[in-house]
């Protein structure tokens, strides 16, 4: 009798698999989903501490903090806006148009909010998302404006 349980248990299971995977299938979803190219002309550089002056002095790009709100309110890049990614929300980015330079940055290399942020944004169609992974630590060793 035991036997004939497993061999009905494993039946079932066969059949919920083929109905799934069919399903998968005739919908394009799940494992049968087509492949979403990444054009990656325009995903997220890294940058460093030299280019992120440029861009800061030449007023081209927005520094995006990742890091938590308490951290932010201690002290940030000047102009910077908070998107902490611990409580991601697009809010502070809504007037910001899709093609604008955005700097993702948090604390520094010990820090990999920015690359999960920078990474969030750029599939979100920002198209133009670049890493200063030096961050904070970093701006701030180098005597940049903060505030």
């Amino acid at each position: 009798m035991f036997s004939k349980t497993i061999r009905e248990a494993l039946l079932i299971i066969a059949v919920a698999c083929a109905i799934g995977f069919s399903y998968t299938a005739a919908t394009h979803r799940g494992l049968f989903a087509p492949a979403q190219p990444h054009d990656a002309s325009h995903a997220p550089q890294f940058i460093l501490l030299d280019e992120a002056v440029q861009l800061f002095h030449s007023d081209s790009a927005t520094f995006v903090d990742a890091r938590h709100s308490y951290d932010f309110g201690l002290g940030h890049i000047k102009g910077a806006i908070n998107v902490p990614l611990n409580e991601f929300k697009l809010t502070p980015l809504s007037g910001i148009p899709k093609d604008r330079v955005l700097v993702a940055y948090c604390d520094g290399q010990e820090c990999n909010s920015s690359l999960d942020l920078a990474l969030k944004l750029d599939s979100l169609g920002y198209s133009n998302v670049k890493i200063f992974f030096g961050g904070w630590r970093e701006w701030t060793t180098n005597n940049q404006p903060t505030e």
